[in-house]
């Protein structure tokens, strides 16, 4: 922090009555002793040495203090210069008094030069307080004036003039009458220039108003204390007498004020720089929380946003993909006409292979993220049975396969795609790492209990494969997150776990030891999941014969195998490629019983917008949509449309016209 709040810190009203008492006493005490001033005590010349160190050595230190502020203001500067001045000073002081090294004299120079120097030393320091004094600004709001060294140099160079010339004349040196040193006339005239010197420096301070100031208020008392005891022990007219030994007590303890004073300030400092950095260290502790938080928030958006592009390309290959495998349906069910008995066999695979085909296609659609359950009654055992032979073949011979089913399962409500796809995925990732092991995959169902407590299913698949390492279990579930060597894994198929059994009301979790195998187990709760189950009668399917259909279609095959299917069922089919031709057509007059239209096609309308004007403007007319993937179908779900998924066969088209 900038020291110019200590300069322009402000002396309370205690501060100031303090330093007014403190200076009422050594005057007063002045007075005390002046009767007894020059009472001869015992020639102590060593204690003038002692008081000359200790003067600078706490004067070196204030200086110390004051000059390493950072961006001090001119006057501070200056009063910097007035320490260094003084305890330069007070070492001439101790080398050029007889007696206070050496015992036969001084360390250096002249033994008449001390007197001088003493004089030079107090009324030096006055005029340098005079100085800081003018220089600063009376109003604390003032902007300093930028600082120089220009002072220093001037204080350096005030103690070489003086210690020179107190070499050139010894018209202050003392005379030695009866063993006693007695002051010269010179010594009497220094000490009253000191002492007005000092009350200049205290007249400057009043005037400019800077007794305010906590530092102009106790350089007042230093002023004050310095200047009393010069006079004092000047006055005394000798050396070694009770105001000289009183004097060196004073000036001790006034230029131990000043220290104190910015011991105690950097002291505040220190605590308030300590509570900042404390403060600080805190800020920057949520700081980081807030940046690693928003880290993480950038990273899961990145991934959303990769998502949301990945979803759009898959749900843009479900839905051609889906349109392919619908002209496969429909062109599988005119062969099995036209064939007979005799292709059953044959169609009857290429139907699951349709029905493999379609369970990846949802696969592609589950990055879209839009994508819903259509859950069924299903009974487990009856739909892990029927998935047993497909996936003894998914696994080979690489791993051992067993599936196994309680009896009594409780029915749930799930969508079978999905929970064949789940299935698929987690017998796929049990059979990779159980490779080189011959380890076994165990896919079992059975009763449990739902966290609540209530009825629940659990379907369970098992592996005696390497595990998964503790550190990387948590992260599993993440899309795009694989342990697998690029090229053999897209880390999509447990996300697919996770988002099936999360979507139909479950819970998923993963047990895993490194070594000894993982085991996935889902629990699908019956109560909630049979109360959101859809129906799943199938009504019967009225006669069509004889009635008339607007088939309303943008691909060509498929627009083609729907024709003949539906004329087969005795159906008159009218096709169109477009919403906007159905609607031309229907206003023209034509008046169909059956409304079957896809819901993605070029133009300004979709199928959606088409049935709903439909139902407006012909209620008669019965409406069904098909769709290879489209957000609209949900939304048109909601709205009470049937909506068929590609690829549907004969008897489901059948069955939602009826």
């Amino acid at each position: 922090m900038p020291y110019r709040g200590f300069i322009q810190e402000a002396a309370g009203p205690a501060q100031r009555r303090l330093s007014l008492g403190l200076c009422a006493l050594v005057l007063l005490s002045v007075l005390v002793v002046v009767p007894r001033a020059a009472m001869p005590l015992p020639q102590l010349p060593h204690i003038s040495g002692m008081y000359g160190a200790a003067t600078a050595m706490i004067d070196l230190a204030t200086f110390w203090l004051l000059i390493s502020a950072p961006r001090p203001h001119r006057s501070h500067i200056v009063i910097a210069a007035a320490y260094l001045f003084a305890s330069l000073m007070a070492i001439l002081h101790v080398l050029t008094f007889p007696g206070a090294v050496f015992a036969d004299g001084p360390v250096l120079g002249s033994p008449h030069a001390v007197s001088w120097l003493f004089i030079g030393w107090r009324a030096g320091f006055a005029m340098l307080i005079a100085w800081a004094a003018l220089v600063e600004p009376p109003d604390a709001q003032a902007s300093p004036a930028r600082p120089s060294s220009f002072p220093l140099v001037v204080a350096v160079l005030a103690v070489l003039a003086l210690a020179i010339s107190s070499q050139l004349t010894d018209a202050a040196s003392v005379t030695i009458v009866q063993g006693r040193s007695l002051f010269s006339h010179v010594s009497v005239v220094g000490s009253y220039v000191s002492a007005a010197a000092a009350a200049m420096a205290i007249l400057v301070i009043w005037v400019r108003g800077l007794f305010r100031r906590s530092i102009f208020t106790w350089l007042v008392f230093v002023l004050v204390a310095e200047s009393a005891g010069v006079w004092l022990s000047t006055f005394s007219g000798q050396r070694y007498s009770l105001a000289w030994y009183m004097t060196r007590l004073e000036g001790l303890v006034a230029n131990t004020v000043l220290l104190a004073l910015l011991a105690m300030h950097f002291r505040s400092v220190q605590k308030r720089l300590t509570d900042a950095f404390l403060a600080l260290e805190r800020r920057t502790d949520e700081l980081q929380a807030q940046v690693h938080k928003r880290e993480a928030a950038e990273t899961q958006l990145a991934r959303a946003q990769k998502l949301d592009v990945v979803g759009r390309l898959g749900a843009s290959l479900a839905h051609d993909l889906n349109n392919i495998l619908q002209v496969l349906t429909g062109r599988l069910a005119i062969i099995q006409r036209r064939a007979g008995p005799a292709v059953e066999s044959d169609v009857q695979v290429m139907r699951r292979s349709v029905r493999k085909a379609e369970a990846l296609t949802r696969q592609l659609t589950l990055l879209s993220g839009r994508r819903r359950n259509q859950p069924q009654a299903i009974q487990a055992g009856v739909v892990l049975g029927e998935m047993e032979e497909v996936l003894h073949s998914l696994v080979g011979r690489r791993c051992k396969l067993k599936v196994s089913a309680e009896e009594g399962l409780p029915t749930v409500a799930l969508d079978p795609l999905e929970l064949e796809i789940a299935v698929t995925n987690l017998v796929t990732n049990a059979c990779d790492a159980s490779s080189g092991v011959d380890g076994a995959i165990h896919v079992r169902a059975f009763s449990a209990s739902a966290a609540d407590g209530g009825p629940a299913l659990a379907i369970e698949v098992v592996d005696e494969g390497e595990g998964i390492k503790p550190e990387i279990l948590e992260k599993v579930f993440e899309p795009f997150f694989t342990t697998k060597t690029r090229g053999n894994g897209t880390g999509l198929g447990l996300a697919q776990v996770h988002g099936f059994v999360t979507a139909s009301g479950g819970t998923v979790n993963v047990r895993s030891e490194v070594g000894r195998g993982t085991a996935v187990t889902m629990v699908f709760p019956t109560t909630a999941a049979v109360g959101g189950a859809r129906q799943t009668a199938v009504p019967t399917p009225r006669a069509v014969e004889g009635r008339v259909l607007l088939l309303v279609e943008d691909n060509p095959d498929v627009r083609e195998s729907s024709v003949q299917l539906l004329s087969a069922e005795g159906l008159a089919v009218r096709a169109v490629d477009s919403a906007d031709q159905a609607l031309t057509l229907l206003e023209g007059g034509f008046a169909p019983d059956y409304l079957v239209s896809d819901i993605v096609m070029p133009g300004r309308m979709d199928g959606a917008e088409l049935v709903r004007r439909v139902r407006d403007r012909f209620p008669a007319i019965k409406a069904v949509l098909v769709t290879g993937y489209s957000d609209v179908a949900e939304r048109a779900r909601d709205e009470g449309y049937p909506v068929l998924r590609k690829p549907y066969d004969l008897t489901s088209l059948m069955a939602a016209l009826s």
